[in-house]
């Protein structure tokens, strides 16, 4: 969740209020990029390791200790430190940092297709897909405040993360089902929590106009609402996935 609230832009981006349209339609062009190069990575490696086998010099290379360690660390370095980089450096480097990311992201999740038929994962994108267009929807048209709801699901998430690590010793298979229903049910919220932040904050935001900042708030929002998207995704294969992987 970013850390700066859409009432702080005014502030800091100058003077006029920006094209709520155009960045808008920025923000899900970098969402769609994002998304097609993350999956498209995944697919990518997923059906090289499929096509090598268990044994095969992939995977041993994914299994890897190591390369897993240096890939969470990139993966939450750039994750944590992407806003405030974005606010501050060029444009360049926010949009290199935010393709960094989704290809990154890519490389984690290839293993999934070791651990479920590839119709279960297009079931699992596709109503995905669905879902999360409905709640982008309903955060962007709402007239309701979802700010307070918004503190809510942070605080759920991180109890999410709190039973998610505790599992892993407990391995009960009643608490990974509330889990991932719980996982869903806070990343739908967070869909339309993100949604109407992207919007407040294009329309609050002042500037002079310059497409460099239209394109800050784009990559801010597109980075926000593809972490929404691809939690949402992880939590839905789970059920399609029929069972504990």
């Amino acid at each position: 969740m970013n850390p700066y609230p859409a009432s702080s832009y005014p502030a800091t981006w100058g003077a006029r209020a920006l094209d709520l349209g155009a960045i808008m339609r920025q923000v899900y062009f970098w969402l769609a990029a994002g998304l097609v190069l993350g999956f498209g990575v995944a697919f990518a490696l997923g059906r090289e390791l499929l096509r090598e086998g268990p044994d095969g010099p992939l995977v041993t290379l994914v299994a890897n200790p190591i390369v897993w360690i240096g890939a969470i660390v990139v993966y939450l370095g750039i994750g944590f430190a992407f806003t405030p980089i974005v606010r501050r450096a060029s444009v360049s480097l926010g949009a290199l940092l935010y393709l960094l990311f989704t290809v990154v992201f890519g490389l984690m999740i290839s293993t999934i297709f070791l651990q479920y038929d590839v119709a279960s994962i297009l079931a699992a994108f596709a109503v995905t897909a669905g879902m999360f267009a409905v709640m982008s929807v309903i955060g962007f048209v709402t007239k309701a405040d979802l700010s307070k709801l918004g503190m809510i699901l942070l605080l759920a998430l991180i109890g999410l993360i709190i039973a998610s690590v505790v599992n892993i010793f407990l391995a009960n298979s009643t608490l990974y089902w509330i889990v991932t229903y719980a996982g869903v049910l806070i990343f739908c919220g967070l869909t339309a929590y993100d949604t109407q932040w992207i919007k407040r904050a294009a329309a609050q935001a002042s500037a002079s106009g310059s497409a460099q900042t239209e394109t800050r708030i784009a990559l801010i929002g597109a980075f926000r609402l593809f972490l929404d998207f691809v939690n949402l995704f992880l939590f839905i294969l789970r059920i399609f996935g029929g069972g504990r992987s």
